[in-house]
């Protein structure tokens, strides 16, 4: 059997008793579509034949340690589980941004 836990609070949720809530996240580059089509040509597709060869010759000459470096881009996914409680907190303030200015008084 399945054992969920908060993981916020770290409360542990029955699955038969309470609301259990699943937050999936992912965060990745965002891509402009003028980078795209300014590099590759007028539709934002290179000559099929071209892609291949160059991706032939790059495929040949990197190190697999070198070729992970390259396809990382910073992409990631999350996934957290929730009370019900957490999860109200969650939907209200989802970026965790503190509410009302700070104010900045002197020292006198």
């Amino acid at each position: 059997m399945l054992h969920y836990s908060c993981d916020v609070c770290k409360r542990p949720i029955d699955p038969h008793a309470d609301v259990h809530h699943i937050v999936k996240i992912e965060v990745f580059p965002a891509v402009d579509d003028a980078a795209a089509h300014d590099c590759c040509g007028n539709d934002g597709r290179a000559d099929d034949a071209d892609n291949l060869e160059s991706m032939q010759d790059l495929l040949e000459n990197v190190d697999a340690d070198d070729l992970e470096d390259c396809c990382h881009d910073g992409a990631r996914s999350m996934r957290f589980d929730l009370c019900d409680a957490c999860r109200q907190r969650f939907v209200k303030n989802p970026l965790g941004v503190k509410s009302g200015k700070q104010l900045d008084f002197s020292n006198n």
